[in-house]
């Protein structure tokens, strides 16, 4: 734990979670600045979506592209009275380990989860998992957020494979202006170490830096994880991460 002595400057996010870290940090009189989470919301699905969602065994393939998507679907099957069981008949993809904890907590199975979630990674996992020549006319539901539109749907159309896109949660993002004033500090060198305490601080971040990789916006930051699971989920996100005190 930094003391008063302590001269380097912490980043991390201003949610629950850290909340025994910011009181330590204000104890010790540590330097650190806390950014703003960001907002989501489910998106309430037409009646189109709602009728994809009671067929799933449709599909050969659902895929999952962060945590939240995980949480909103189920969220919206629940509503619905669609059984979380149908998903056991179709091959999930989880992009990353936290997405696939997240699926275990609801007893559901990922078939394929891919060591690193950059697009060319997640591609191949697919083809060799599947067979590049066995795409054609696979039909696949992406889980995703409304606002980015993912490579890895384009990869797979290329192959003659037929996506469906699911939006089922947008973000929004209050005080623009203090996040335009952090995101500043953050790249010019004003945070010597950032603290990751969940899978939706990338996610967040992902939102801050929407035209860069994340990753190489932290080119001599160190990184920090506080357990297991988050220091996994910035291996996948091409981080090198050390563990927190």
């Amino acid at each position: 734990m930094p003391n008063s002595a302590d001269e380097k400057t912490y980043g991390l996010f201003d949610t629950p979670l850290n909340k025994k870290l910011v009181v330590e940090f204000e104890k010790n009189a540590a330097n650190f600045f806390l950014f703003p989470p960001i907002e989501t919301e489910k998106i309430i699905l037409d009646e189109e979506k709602k009728e994809l969602l009671k067929d799933l065994t449709a599909f050969d393939w659902i895929i999952f592209t962060d945590v939240l998507t995980v949480e909103y679907f189920l969220q919206t099957l629940g509503e619905n009275e669609i059984d979380f069981f149908e998903l056991d008949a179709v091959r999930v993809f989880a992009a990353g380990e936290a997405v696939a904890d997240r699926l275990r907590f609801a007893q559901i199975h990922a078939d394929l989860i891919p060591n690193s979630v950059e697009t060319n990674i997640i591609f191949s996992a697919i083809t060799e998992y599947i067979g590049e020549e066995n795409l054609d006319g696979l039909s696949f539901l992406a889980v995703e957020e409304n606002s980015f539109d993912l490579e890895i749907d384009k990869l797979l159309a290329a192959k003659n494979a037929e996506i469906i896109e699911l939006p089922v949660y947008r973000t929004k993002i209050s005080n623009k202006q203090e996040i335009t004033r952090l995101t500043t500090l953050l790249k010019g060198g004003a945070i010597d170490e950032f603290i990751f305490s969940s899978p939706e601080d990338l996610i967040a971040l992902e939102h801050y830096f929407p035209d860069e990789s994340i990753s190489e916006v932290f080119p001599e930051i160190k990184v920090l994880a506080v357990d297991e699971n988050i220091f996994q989920t910035l291996k996948e996100n091409n981080f090198k991460p050390h563990y927190s005190f």
